[in-house]
């Protein structure tokens, strides 16, 4: 903050992308005098793609928005390339590609003297591959983690939501540190999958709420050790984001002396039809809805929503089988649970991300929702 009286403000701005490179909504915010690029301090964004074979959308969608930054802002390129962008690709039937950018200015604290948006962001230091199977790895996520929370002038433990991606090792380079002489255990892509969720839900747990260090076998695995304040995806480094293979955390909570007109709300769901989360984070945010479906004059308040769920435990969904051995059984079930929530929401922008481990209950998941409280 600075020494002047004034406090911090959190905005938000959010537009649909027409293709994985497109930022033209952003430069129509510039032009139209809503938006100042120098004041965007991350980004996230769900992009188009749903192959079953490599997704650049991603990477497309991270290199436009920093080529839009250096050419209608004033920041060098080596400030552009280290702000973080959270991406989660896989679009499907009612899902909308679009970006949301943060922005960060000094303001006077909320006329109404409740708490307001907090917004910080960091990345961890570099995951090195020997480090998949050990505590090491959670220890990285919960120092970004706390790093994140001092950039939006918190307390760790003021956090109320965690978003990023959480990177892990691709198998070629942890061959290649067993080959240089590290002790790396034998793990299959999907335990390293789930063990890289695992770290960053952990990660949050220690950080923001206390929790012990779990141990080495319990991460990603332990059903028990969940987190209700975190929607992080995982995936091998993408060449985005700085020079090396890092975590990128943006950390949000609800503080006391902010500006601007933005809250956070949260909530848990317990499986997949729990929907009824929707309206739980709304009134988290301290704003009065009923049951059901969103109204217009709330849905309209939306800036940005995020989920994160995880896949039915055992393939049954209330004790009825599911047909997990179709092939397509996780790409529908993302459109599925994006479409049900979306019906809920009444708004389909929403930032999903599926195979979610330890980030919220076992075939459940997190919800936060950032809304106009002004």
């Amino acid at each position: 903050m600075s020494g002047d009286g004034a406090s911090l403000a959190v905005d938000a701005f959010r537009v649909t992308m027409d293709h994985t490179r497109d930022a033209s909504g952003l430069s129509e915010l510039v032009k139209d005098g809503r938006l100042n690029p120098d004041d965007i301090i991350a980004v996230t964004g769900k992009t188009g793609g749903f192959d079953d074979t490599y997704n650049s959308s991603r990477v497309d969608a991270d290199q436009a928005v920093r080529r839009f930054l250096l050419d209608h802002g004033t920041r060098p390129a080596d400030v552009v390339e280290e702000i973080p962008m959270a991406f989660s690709a896989g679009v499907g039937t009612i899902m909308t590609p679009h970006l949301v950018v943060f922005t960060r200015t000094e303001s006077e604290p909320a006329a109404d003297g409740l708490p307001r948006l907090a917004f910080g962001s960091a990345s961890s230091e570099t995951i090195l591959p020997e480090w998949i199977g050990s505590t090491r790895h959670v220890e990285a996520n919960a120092q970004a983690v706390r790093d994140a929370a001092a950039d939006g002038a918190m307390d760790p433990s003021d956090v109320e939501f965690v978003i990023g991606k959480s990177y892990y090792p691709a198998l070629d380079e942890i061959d290649a540190a067993r080959t240089a002489g590290a002790s790396i255990p034998e793990m299959t892509p999907q335990e390293i999958f789930y063990f890289s969720s695992g770290s960053a839900a952990n990660g949050v747990r220690v950080a923001v709420d206390g929790a012990p260090m779990p141990r080495a076998e319990e991460i990603g695995t332990n059903p028990a050790l969940w987190s209700d304040k975190v929607a992080v995806s995982s995936n091998a480094w993408e060449g985005v984001g700085g020079e090396s293979p890092s975590s990128h955390l943006l950390a949000l909570g609800n503080r006391q002396g902010a500006g601007g007109r933005l809250r956070i709300g949260r909530a848990v769901f317990e499986d997949l039809l729990d929907i009824g989360a929707v309206t739980r984070a709304v009134r988290n945010a301290g704003l009065e809805v009923g049951d059901g479906p969103l109204p217009p004059e709330i849905s309209s308040r939306i800036v940005a929503s995020y989920i994160k769920y995880g896949e039915p435990v055992d393939g049954l969904f209330r004790g009825r089988r599911l047909v997990t051995e179709d092939p397509s059984y996780v790409k529908n079930l993302k459109t599925v649970v994006a479409s049900a929530f979306s019906a809920m929401l009444q708004d389909n922008m929403i930032w999903i991300s599926a195979g979610g481990k330890q980030q919220g209950p076992p075939g459940g998941g997190t919800l936060a929702i950032v809304l106009d409280v002004s």
